[in-house]
């Protein structure tokens, strides 16, 4: 009889184990399903439209700051915008507010950069950007976000932006003209009120993208 009852419980043992297993992965897949799942967008909404350059805002959800969108066509070929955004050093000749652009890891895929915003009457901002770059024919796609390196620590008087993501689309339109599209969402970390950022949210885009087609008659 008792080596019934230890037969009997260890089967049960088994089978729950086996029943926990066959769970384990659905409830793994779902907690990962939640991590990875985008935040909830809302449509886009045109706030300018200037100079060849429309400029469009969105709400995130559970994000404070608000999102831009730019969209440019740019009378030049693909292959000398691309050149522009690859000379790092230069950026601050014609992105909005960049005072300091360097490379931290020159990859044609993975690039890494640093740069310095400044910021009118409060600390400057700084930001690591990781890049991925994907190429299909007629178009380029960077992916940028910002991340943490140990070899690149906080600066003293600059205040670390804590999240920055976005894209630069390049589409060829034709043999001399080019679609841009920049879109990012930031935020600027410290105590900047983002009532107060989300005020100046379409200057960056603008003034980015007015520059880049300026710098490129340049060239």
């Amino acid at each position: 009889m008792k080596m019934k009852m230890m037969y009997y419980c260890r089967l049960t043992a088994f089978a729950t184990a086996l029943a926990l297993l066959a769970l384990a992965p659905n409830g793994v897949r779902s907690e990962e399903a939640k991590e990875k799942a985008p935040l909830k967008q809302n449509p886009w909404v045109l706030k300018k439209d200037k100079d060849g350059i429309k400029v469009f805002i969105r709400n995130v959800e559970g994000i404070d700051f608000k999102e831009f969108l730019g969209v440019i066509v740019i009378d030049e070929p693909l292959e000398k915008v691309e050149a522009l955004m690859n000379d790092v050093p230069n950026q601050v000749n014609w992105m909005c507010d960049m005072i300091e652009s360097r490379v931290i890891k020159s990859d044609p895929v993975n690039p890494i950069q640093y740069n310095v915003i400044t910021a009118p009457m409060v600390s400057n901002r700084d930001v690591i950007i990781q890049t991925r770059v994907v190429r299909s024919p007629g178009k380029i796609v960077r992916y940028f976000k910002g991340i943490t390196l140990d070899s690149v620590p906080p600066r003293k008087g600059i205040v670390r932006m804590p999240k920055m993501t976005g894209l630069w689309t390049f589409e060829r339109i034709g043999a001399k003209q080019t679609r841009v599209t920049y879109q990012n969402l930031a935020d600027p970390g410290g105590s900047l009120p983002s009532g107060l950022v989300n005020m100046t949210v379409l200057k960056q885009p603008f003034v980015t993208l007015k520059g880049m087609r300026e710098q490129l008659k340049k060239r």
